[in-house]
């Protein structure tokens, strides 16, 4: 990666203190990018702070911001503190994740897998378009998983009300995100607004999220197949960084190889319908529509 590559570029990743967030953060750090980096554990985002500021030596610059993806208003309240304090915005990149084995409710009222994984970034995306079109030419990048193409969107459980099972939820709401950026990929280039979008499946990754006690058998049993953050976080640098990647919208990578979307053959009714449901969800106040 060129160093000039990132220079003076703003950079925004959520889950940013740990696993592949942290390790990409590092990368685009050192390539003098001016990154900031979310996550909702006080202590680990001052570490990752320190630890990322320390090794940068001053060609970049990573800035911690607290929010919990999992309450909305933490969301919004992200957007503004990212547009209060920069005026360009050139890439966004959408890693948070969770898995859980059971289901669990947000401050919302959502389900925690499909809040977190999904609906936050998808509000966080809406809230921070204007800066990024502004920006243009910029990029928004979303963290998928290998889990992803067994994803079913079941439109009338997307909240795991009537089956809930921690598998299901994830890869439903990792389908959701690489829809939704494959559809937002569509329509900006519609407009012509020179924001482009697209997934990054980071393959089976060691981390603390698929190491946890919590995270379903099959996480475990696919440990030996992991690897280290520190060879997705390269696809990710490369993907926000590139400058021959500039035109680059719409797609999967995999294994850091450019493909066809996965999710283009998802009708856009489908997607279209996602995209409602997600703008009622995180503009409604009060309990859910579900």
């Amino acid at each position: 990666m060129h160093n000039h590559a990132a220079a003076g570029k703003h950079i925004v990743i959520t889950g940013g203190t740990s696993g592949v967030g942290l390790e990409t953060a590092r990368l685009l750090v050192a390539a003098a990018g001016m990154v900031f980096v979310i996550g909702s554990d006080e202590a680990k985002g001052a570490a990752a702070e320190q630890t990322l500021n320390e090794a940068a030596s001053g060609s970049g610059l990573a800035t911690y911001v607290r929010a919990d993806l999992a309450s909305l208003e933490d969301v919004r309240a992200l957007a503004a503190t990212i547009k209060a304090q920069v005026n360009h915005l050139d890439v966004l990149i959408n890693n948070a994740g969770i898995v859980d084995t059971e289901r669990r409710e947000t401050v919302d009222g959502l389900e925690r897998t499909f809040a977190v994984n999904y609906l936050a970034p998808f509000a966080l995306t809406s809230a921070l378009l204007p800066l990024l079109r502004q920006s243009a030419p910029s990029r928004v990048l979303s963290l998928t998983a290998a889990l992803e193409p067994i994803g079913r969107l079941t439109f009338s459980d997307l909240q795991g009300d009537r089956h809930y099972g921690g598998l299901r939820a994830y890869s439903q709401s990792k389908k959701a995100l690489a829809m939704y950026t494959t559809e937002l990929a569509r329509r900006e280039r519609e407009l012509g607004s020179g924001v482009s979008a697209n997934v990054i499946d980071p393959f089976l990754v060691k981390t603390g999220l698929t190491g946890a006690e919590t995270v379903p058998l099959l996480f475990k049993l696919a440990r030996p197949l992991m690897v280290r953050p520190a060879t997705p976080a390269r696809w990710v640098a490369r993907a926000a960084l590139d400058s021959r990647l500039a035109d680059t919208t719409g797609r999967h990578f995999i294994l850091g190889h450019r493909i066809p979307s996965l999710s283009a053959n998802h009708s856009r009714r489908q997607a279209n319908r996602l995209w409602e449901i997600s703008t009622r969800l995180t503009t409604s106040s009060g309990t859910p529509v579900r």
